[in-house]
């Protein structure tokens, strides 16, 4: 009788660390479980939050306005005689940048007397469209730049741009993106460029000089520049605010080759 008392615990005592195993793997499961559900929500949320894809976004689509430096204006009919030459100008250098990252600028055709490279209207178009919206327009003719005169052919359809190099005051770093009665507040911070501080090493500059906001307007499903204002942001120490100067204005060929590889501001077109 003894035995069979003992086999009877010996069994009752099995099954129980049995259960008790099966309750530790149930548990430990479990806890996998919702860490693995934390990790997905506290992903979530830093996504939700992260919008550094969204300023490099802006940024792109900033670059040649800024490096441009245009004075603000109201809106896009509120802008002056320079303003919209910058715009213009900004559109150019957008769409040569454009087919510099595509295809590259060899199969573009040139202009047998002067070698320029010819960039057809339709795509300076596509550069403004893309920026302003598809509802704002500008007219193609010639028109005297920042350091240069772009000729209008109406031959060819297109702009005749040098064999040359341009290299803006300034790079764009969007600092803050507020949106609010479908417009988006971008707050960018200017970065002069090596050829405005004299300075051609990879590590100059770092802080921006000034701020602007550059106010986007929601159309269907994309925002589209809509305005320009001084930004309330300051810069911490305005007395570091370097000056334009003539030397700062675009820059040679050569010159532009060696920031190429730094600030993206430069454009090589002599690639034929």
């Amino acid at each position: 009788m003894a035995n069979n008392i003992t086999k009877e615990e010996h069994e009752r005592n099995r099954r129980r660390r049995m259960r008790q195993m099966l309750g530790g793997v149930l548990c430990i499961l479990i806890l996998i479980g919702a860490l693995n559900v934390v990790g997905v929500v506290l992903g979530a949320v830093n996504a939700l939050f992260d919008d550094s894809d969204t300023k490099l976004e802006y940024e792109q689509r900033l670059q040649t306005l800024v490096m441009f430096d245009p004075l603000p204006f109201a809106s896009l009919d509120q802008m002056d005689d320079l303003t919209a030459r910058l715009v213009k100008e900004s559109a150019v250098w957008s769409a040569v940048y454009s087919a510099q990252r595509g295809a590259g600028l060899d199969s573009y055709q040139r202009d047998p007397d002067t070698d320029s490279l010819i960039l057809p209207a339709v795509e300076v178009d596509a550069a403004v469209a893309s920026l302003y919206g598809p509802d704002y327009k500008i007219a193609h003719e010639s028109f005297e730049g920042v350091d240069m005169n772009y000729i209008y052919s109406e031959e060819y359809q297109g702009y005749l741009i040098p064999v040359t190099g341009q290299v803006g005051l300034y790079n764009p770093r969007v600092e803050e993106l507020t949106r609010r009665d479908g417009k988006l507040r971008v707050t960018v911070g200017y970065l002069p460029t090596a050829a405005l501080t004299g300075d051609y090493s990879v590590t100059a500059p770092t802080d921006p000089v000034k701020y602007m906001d550059y106010i986007f307007e929601k159309q269907g499903k994309e925002y589209y520049l809509v305005a320009l204002e001084t930004s309330s942001k300051k810069v911490e120490n305005p007395q570091a605010t370097p000056s334009p100067t003539p030397e700062a204005q675009p820059e040679s060929l050569e010159q532009s080759d060696l920031l190429n590889s730094t600030s993206e501001v430069a454009t090589d077109i002599d690639a034929a």
